[in-house]
């Protein structure tokens, strides 16, 4: 065997070593990105429940929250404050989820939990009121996004009846 033929066969060798390494490299990359993927949902998900938990955990906020879904202006400026504070908090966690989704970092199957509850409590008249005088501290998609649910006339679908 001449050198040519050594150094024919190294390429080859050499080329399909290439090929190996890329599939080996695509194939990490792949497992990676699900990785994150999940890691992202567990993260905004423990984000929401924290949020949430704070109604359960506060019988006094549960009331405040249950008086401001129904109708906020009812409610004294310090109360309307502490819920402000509340909605402002919850909604910053959904549109964080809402970017995070936008960017296919969120499976659909969380995603669209999610989204049934931000429709639910989007149709609250108290909500709609809330929203009506502070959407602008949210960026121009998530208002668009969430301006749907707002308009909508169905009635809300989670919670409790008035």
């Amino acid at each position: 065997m001449n050198w040519e033929a050594i150094a024919a066969v190294a390429d080859i060798i050499a080329s399909i070593a290439v090929v190996i390494s890329l599939a080996y490299l695509g194939i990490q990359i792949r497992g990676q990105t699900v990785e994150a993927r999940l890691a992202t949902g567990k993260e905004l998900t423990n984000q929401l429940n924290y949020v949430y938990a704070n109604l359960s955990d506060n019988a006094e906020l549960a009331d405040l929250f249950f008086e401001g879904i129904s109708d906020f202006q009812s409610l004294s400026p310090g109360r309307k404050i502490q819920l402000s504070t509340y909605f402002s908090r919850l909604l910053r966690v959904m549109e964080g989820m809402f970017y995070q989704e936008q960017h296919g970092r969120i499976d659909a199957a969380i995603w669209s939990g999610l989204d049934r509850a931000i429709q639910d409590i989007c149709r609250y008249p108290g909500m709609k009121m809330w929203w009506a005088t502070r959407k602008h501290w949210f960026s121009d998609e998530f208002v668009a996004y969430l301006s749907t649910y707002i308009a909508s006339d169905e009635k809300p679908g989670s919670y409790w009846e008035n």
